[in-house]
């Protein structure tokens, strides 16, 4: 006698680039998988080669993991879905597969007695490949789904997903405009830009290995500043007042750090 699927899967958008496909134990489990369209069901089940198409949520109600791979703005119809199927929660974890959205999206299955969770992989990192948000249950779920002895995984409490991807934007998009305003400086000195490249990418892989060895000690207050900002002032007065604030709010954020560190020592 077959054993009875445990995981069923709403999905939706590419699959082909999808994070499932490492996912090394889904095809054993996935059972039910349901779509959009009876279609786009069937080859989301053909591209990962598990599972089967089914056209209603009640479906689910046998499987105890319930798999949510859609575009971020499809989530909400999703949600919708699930929320006012019949399906029985309680005892249930439903785990979001998202870069960017959390647990927290799934708040009102709480209260029907299900564990949520979000996984997605982490960027950059050689032997944890995923970083997994959430309730206990549904993280345990999440964590045999993939973990093996080679690949592991991190957890972290739910709720906490939005500081983790705040560190990651950080690091791309509040850096980015920084990054811009070098290679302008750069430019502007009449330095080529092949030659410029490479002198900001060590730039920025010298400021990340001092700040991995010291840490907050690391940081040197620039010199010569008021002659830089002088000379960017004369030629790009907007690059000039970007340089200077970002500066000032650097000179802000770690007075403020440091106090609140005296303060918690005392």
């Amino acid at each position: 006698m077959k054993r009875p699927k445990s995981v069923a899967l709403v999905g939706g958008g590419n699959f082909s680039s999808s994070s499932l496909a490492g996912f090394w134990s889904l095809p054993e489990l996935l059972g039910p998988v349901k779509a959009s369209s009876f279609r786009l069901a069937s080859r989301i089940a053909n591209s990962l080669r598990a599972g089967y198409p089914v056209k209603d949520y009640r479906e689910f109600e046998a499987c105890a993991l319930i798999l949510i791979s859609v575009p971020d703005q499809a989530l909400g119809r999703v949600i919708a879905g699930l929320a006012s199927s019949r399906i029985s929660w309680q005892g249930k974890s439903i785990l979001l597969c998202s870069a960017w959205r959390a647990s927290c999206d799934l708040r009102e299955f709480i209260p029907r007695g299900a564990s949520i969770a979000s996984i997605a992989t982490i960027p950059g990192a050689s032997d944890i490949e995923y970083l997994i948000e959430g309730d206990k249950r549904a993280t345990q779920a999440a964590k045999r789904l993939v973990e093996t002895r080679e690949r592991r995984s991190l957890t972290i409490d739910r709720g906490l997903k939005p500081l983790y991807l705040a560190a990651l934007t950080c690091t791309s998009s509040l850096l980015f405009p920084l990054v811009m305003a070098a290679s302008e400086s750069m430019r502007r000195a009449g330095v080529p830009q092949a030659l410029a490249n490479g002198i900001l990418e060590k730039q920025l892989s010298r400021c990340l290995r001092s700040y991995t060895r010291a840490g907050r000690r690391a940081y040197q207050p620039p010199s010569e500043f008021s002659s830089q900002l002088r000379a960017l002032y004369a030629t790009d007065s907007e690059l000039a007042h970007y340089v200077e604030r970002a500066s000032q709010l650097t000179e802000q954020f770690l007075a403020g750090h440091q106090n609140h560190k005296i303060a918690a020592a005392r």
